[in-house]
């Protein structure tokens, strides 16, 4: 059995945003294909987080972590019992959360735009020397580090008598964030092409998450092995419902480029929507975009949900899913979701990107609010159109996301590893 080490700052478990749930899926295919996988998590591990992580998982979930040292969390049900007392106890500290969160939120922002983060700040003498010695010891086949701002990490294994297979996830193309996010006014971390490129070349394999990512560091470093993983989604088809009002979803996480993309729809295409169908539309937000909304002016027929367990029942109840972004990188996990449950989706250009080949095929793409309003409007007003759209989405999705297409490429080099 290959021993993978997975390194990463996130508390994936937790699933809020579409990265987290990336890894999160990774880790859960990884165990599902017979890997021996341990955790490397940078962070604090409370009680609340073991048993969320409790909750989520099947089996051992192994983690070595600086503070708590290694723990060999069981994941087993124990009961009935046990499953009410920590969801109990989960939706306490979620709560807590939530209040911490709400109330340091602004002081965070003030904080980092005083403060311009590179990508040297997250080195950790600290976790380095501690991950060195976790890797002495357990001889991991191979090592998978989330974000290039915890490469460091793998820096010196080369020392190694048996030196693991090294892979970094990059998520997107670093520099190329740094930049659009600057050129929009939003802060991000700082990292120059050639500070990318010389981080990116000490591990053997480079991990796009779309197609223009892998084109991109397959240019930067020819010799290198770039592979792409994208996000696996189970295609699936919900009952269409001939109701009124259409449901209009937009479903997203707590940052600028999404504020800025929703409050932009509300001006500038939902109030025109609203001006011409009245009652019979309604505009439902989902996720914990909705605490950045708080000095955004909310037109009529508008409904604010914020963070739910599970978008499944979400979705189910969607009749249009639209992803305004207009700056971004990566890939728009939103959109693949909204795509595998078979929902007409309309996005933008920036949207789209890593799912170029859909593009006004299987989805609906316009980078201008009036374009974006007829196309809406021609949706709203057309059931067959909807149902068309929906067969379009799960066809692509079928042929896109499934676990075994994802994957296919990692799986190749991990189990030639070691």
């Amino acid at each position: 059995m290959k021993t993978i080490l997975l390194a990463t700052d996130r508390k994936f478990w937790r699933q809020e945003q579409g990265s987290a749930k990336r890894i999160s899926d990774l880790y859960e295919y990884l165990v599902k294909k017979k890997f021996d996988v341990f955790v490397f998590f940078i962070g604090r591990l409370t009680d609340a987080e073991i048993d969320l992580i409790k909750m989520t998982y099947e089996g051992e979930f192994k983690v070595f972590n600086k503070k708590s040292g290694f723990l060999s969390i069981d994941c087993h049900s124990s009961g009935i019992k046990n499953f009410l007392v920590r969801s109990r106890n989960l939706i306490r500290n979620k709560l807590k959360l939530l209040k911490r969160v709400l109330i340091t939120r602004d002081l965070v922002k003030q904080q980092k735009r005083q403060r311009q983060l590179a990508n040297t700040d997250f080195f950790s003498q600290f976790h380095q020397d501690y991950f060195r010695n976790v890797c002495q010891n357990l001889k991991p086949d191979a090592i998978i580090i989330e974000y290039i701002r915890l490469a460091y990490l793998v820096q010196g294994l080369d020392k190694f008598e048996a030196r693991p297979l090294t892979l970094i996830d990059t998520h997107d193309v670093g520099h190329q964030r740094y930049q659009i996010f600057q050129a929009n006014g939003e802060s991000e971390i700082k990292i120059t092409a050639e500070e990318e490129k010389e981080i990116l070349s000490i591990f053997d394999v480079i991990i796009a998450i779309q197609n223009q990512d892998k084109e991109t560091f397959q240019q930067m470093l020819p010799e290198h092995r770039v592979i792409q993983v994208g996000y696996p989604c189970e295609p699936k088809k919900h009952e269409f419902k001939d109701k009124l009002p259409i449901n209009i979803t937009y479903i997203a996480g707590p940052n600028a480029s999404n504020k800025r993309a929703i409050a932009h729809f509300l001006k500038k295409v939902w109030l025109k929507l609203i001006a011409k169908f009245q009652h019979k539309i309604k505009l439902h937000i989902v996720g914990r975009i909705c605490e950045e909304l708080t000095d955004v002016e909310i037109p009529a027929r508008v409904q604010l949900t914020g963070w739910v367990d599970e978008v499944e029942s979400v979705y189910k109840e969607a009749d249009i899913v639209i992803n305004p972004v207009y700056f971004g990188t990566g890939l728009k996990i939103k959109n693949v979701e909204a795509l595998c449950h078979a929902k007409p989706l309309v996005t933008t250009t920036v949207g789209a990107e890593g799912l170029e080949h859909g593009t006004n095929q299987a989805f609906l793409v316009s980078d201008r609010p009036e374009e974006t309003y007829e196309q809406l409007s021609t949706l709203i007003e057309n059931e067959e159109l909807r149902k068309q759209y929906s067969e379009k989405a799960y066809t692509f999705a079928c042929e896109n996301f499934t676990e075994d297409e994802v994957y296919r490429e990692l799986y190749q080099v991990l189990k030639s590893s070691g």
